[in-house]
């Protein structure tokens, strides 16, 4: 008991410890390690019960932070994603019950599998994928914009299988260092296929964004809405006569339905009239279903004239349990509680359509750009992303306020997330935060310019835009699908190899004997 307990709690911290703000991606590679050696030959129901013992230490080192917003997160983690690694302890032993080598040779298709399934549906939350501890080692993951994130979560479990197998058999010298060169090489394989992006001439952006630090659990309160709009007036104004294209303002920086608003509308238009430039900020917007009832976005729009209509674009993947309950549309108990009792979630519903935007250049009106707006959470997701750049957006801007977390990991591993979502579509992006990291990222991951967290900030910075569409942004997740369909063959094998093949040979056994 002791000695699983610690060897759960070890693998857990060493995950934890490889992700941001640390930049000690390399603990990943060992991260499973004291995981698989838990693992072995337990039964189905001791796999389920240390599987889901280290997803919670898992849970609790990476994504604690995820309590502060509302209660229902830690339901969330405990009830959902401490499943993700009971899953795969159960597969990992099912099939190490048919043989040990095959279960090893599994572990990268089966975790990558799990990985992939964590970003699928509603429930969907894959911030936790092993790939993103390393997003400081970008001479090591230009290989993404094939595989997405993905492809390095493989990769590292691989290494760790590489590393696992060393351990077991290192009382056989040959083995053992024929296994380590493999692993050298392994290791050293993403720098050879490194293939970062020349820089060309297809035009370039310049930006300014604007971090105001406006503590999120107070700017709604009627007091400190001018507040907010006295502060974002006076840092854009700071701007002054810069030569910018696009000011971007952060998710929700107008605590008010902006574009209902009669006196805040007005306010922001004119800003941007008198600075000749285009403001595109995160807003909250509602839509009327009928006399009675109406529908809430978080939304995103661009101020680009005194006089609307204004183009708007309503966030599509929400936050699960923090800004809407999974699945509510089609279960009717789940509506049926959520109108009895208020469990501190949001009710925002889901816009319909990914929309692109039009900007017009400053110094040449009639050269355009055609750019995406992500909305926070959106951003973890590689193929929406994808879906953005292929949809024609010559670059990304993200909007974000990560202020609910306060001083956690969580602004941090938020932020460097955007780094794979570069490389994976070779399209630079800006990241405008309400209390940080604001930062804009080049086709390559670089992070040209970032802010700090919880500081007032404008970065204003100049960047090419997207010269070609990558793999990843025509066919997206073909790597995790084929990886997917791997593992389940893997599954399928051994349960028919260990029920029927291995069984049979038992009772063959027996009856002789």
């Amino acid at each position: 008991m002791q000695r699983n307990l610690l060897l759960s709690i070890v693998s857990a911290l060493l995950l934890g410890l490889s992700f941001a703000p640390l930049p000690l991606g390399f603990l990943a590679y060992c991260s499973l390690i004291p995981f698989l050696i838990l693992l072995k030959d337990l039964s189905f129901k001791e796999s389920f019960k240390w599987g889901y013992i280290t997803g919670i230490f898992i849970s609790l080192f990476t994504i604690y932070w995820i309590v502060f917003p509302t209660s229902l997160g830690v339901i969330a983690v405990i009830l959902v994603h401490a499943l993700y690694y009971a899953l795969f302890a159960i597969f990992y032993t099912q099939i190490s019950k048919t043989s040990d080598n095959l279960a090893l040779f599994a572990v990268p298709f089966v975790w990558t599998a799990i990985e992939y399934g964590k970003s699928l549906g509603e429930l969907g939350f894959p911030w936790v994928s092993l790939g993103y501890t390393q997003s400081y080692y970008t001479a090591f993951i230009q290989y993404a914009e094939y595989t997405s994130v993905y492809g390095v979560s493989f990769w590292i479990c691989v290494l760790n299988v590489g590393l696992y197998s060393i351990y077991v058999y290192r009382k056989n010298k040959k083995i053992a260092f024929t296994t380590a060169i493999f692993l050298i090489i392994l290791f050293l394989l993403p720098l050879s296929v490194n293939k970062e992006v020349q820089k060309g001439n297809s035009g370039k952006v310049k930006v300014a964004l604007v971090q105001g630090n406006i503590d999120p659990y107070q700017k709604w309160e009627k007091e400190n809405r001018e507040r907010s709009f006295f502060l974002y007036d006076s840092l854009t104004k700071s701007i002054g006569h810069q030569q910018v294209d696009l000011i971007i303002w952060p998710e929700t920086a107008t605590p008010v339905y902006l574009l209902r608003s009669r006196t805040k509308l007005p306010w922001v238009t004119g800003l941007s009239d008198s600075l000749n430039t285009p403001i595109f900020t995160g807003t909250p917007d509602y839509e009327w279903i009928d006399k009675k009832n109406y529908k809430t976005f978080n939304s995103i729009t661009l101020i680009d004239k005194k006089q609307g209509p204004f183009e708007v674009y309503s966030k599509m993947k929400l936050v699960p349990f923090g800004e809407r309950i999974p699945y509510q549309d089609y279960l009717f108990f789940i509506k049926l509680i959520l109108s009895k009792f208020n469990l501190g979630e949001g009710n925002f519903s889901p816009g319909d359509a990914i929309k692109l935007f039009r900007l017009s250049m400053r110094q040449n009106p009639n050269k355009t750009f055609r750019f995406g707006g992500v909305i926070c959470f959106e951003s973890i997701f590689p193929e929406f992303v994808g879906d953005v750049v292929k949809r024609g957006a010559e670059f990304i801007v993200i909007v974000t306020n990560d202020g609910w977390y306060s001083r956690t990991g969580a602004p941090y591993q938020h932020a460097q997330m955007a780094v794979f979502r570069a490389i994976e579509n070779r399209t630079p992006i800006a990241r405008c935060a309400n209390t940080g990291i604001s930062m804009t990222i080049d086709q390559n991951g670089a992070i040209l310019k970032q802010s700090g967290i919880f500081e007032e900030d404008v970065i204003i910075d100049e960047f090419e835009t997207r010269t070609k569409l990558t793999y990843f942004t025509k066919y997206g997740h073909v790597f995790s699908k084929i990886v997917s369909v791997i593992a389940v063959i893997l599954l399928i094998f051994a349960y028919i190899f260990h029920k029927y093949i291995l069984n049979d040979r038992r009772s063959s056994v027996e009856d002789k004997s």
